[in-house]
């Protein structure tokens, strides 16, 4: 079974080919190892299955990437991409719209983007394999650094207190917490508890940015 179609296809180290919004082949390369990996461990999925399910040629899959870990790093770059547009209200935030609000909707269309990718996003994150393990750093470093540029400008604003004036590591915790929590969510889900942690997440997102009193503008 061919996977579906992709226009947006991502790029990584290690692509043999310069994206190309006409690329269809390379796009349904990505889209094969991400359906594959619903089921499928990456260490079980050889090069010659993921051709096959995308309807291409083993020649064809070698044009394109080097190896399966290779499609797995342009896939991530496309989730970033995702991830980037879901949350675009972070660019935008004018502290018209009520703290908690504002926190709990950036952090509910991001958790909606993991869901959707969960098994690769998981897959990338626990990889030994060393372009997937930069791919994935870089997705969390370029994730940690958006935010807190972010929470920069929160902190500028008057009446803002967050928890702590080590800005970077702050956001750093926050992040590291939340994905731990999707990651187990990923690997053990438990849809009641799931649920609760995450309402914990956001209450730490919130306490952690704006200060547990939360008496930011538009609060």
């Amino acid at each position: 079974m061919a996977a579906k179609t992709t226009d947006r296809p991502g790029r990584s180290s290690g692509d043999r080919r310069p994206v190309s919004r006409g690329d269809q082949q390379r796009a349904v390369i990505m889209d094969a190892v991400a359906e594959l990996l619903q089921t499928v461990p990456i260490a079980d999925l050889s090069v010659a299955r993921i051709a096959e399910h995308a309807g291409v040629t083993r020649p064809a899959f070698y044009f394109y990437f080097d190896s399966k870990y290779t499609v797995a790093a342009a896939a991530l770059q496309q989730v970033w991409q995702d991830l980037e547009e879901s949350t675009a209200a972070l660019d935008e935030y004018d502290f018209a719209v009520p703290p908690a609000e504002f926190s709990d909707r950036m952090i509910n269309d991001a958790v909606v983007v993991w869901r959707r990718h969960a098994r690769l996003l998981a897959v990338c994150a626990q990889s030994t394999d060393p372009g997937l393990t930069t791919a994935w750093d870089r997705f969390v470093d370029d994730l940690t650094l958006r935010l807190t540029r972010f929470v920069e400008r929160v902190d500028a604003a008057e009446g803002v207190r967050p928890v702590s004036a080590d800005l970077p590591a702050l956001v750093d915790s926050l992040v590291g917490a939340t994905i731990w929590a999707l990651l187990d969510e990923t690997r053990r889900p438990r849809p009641d508890y799931d649920e609760r942690r995450l309402t914990a997440v956001r209450r730490l997102w919130l306490a952690g940015v704006w200060g547990a009193e939360t008496n930011s503008p538009g609060a």
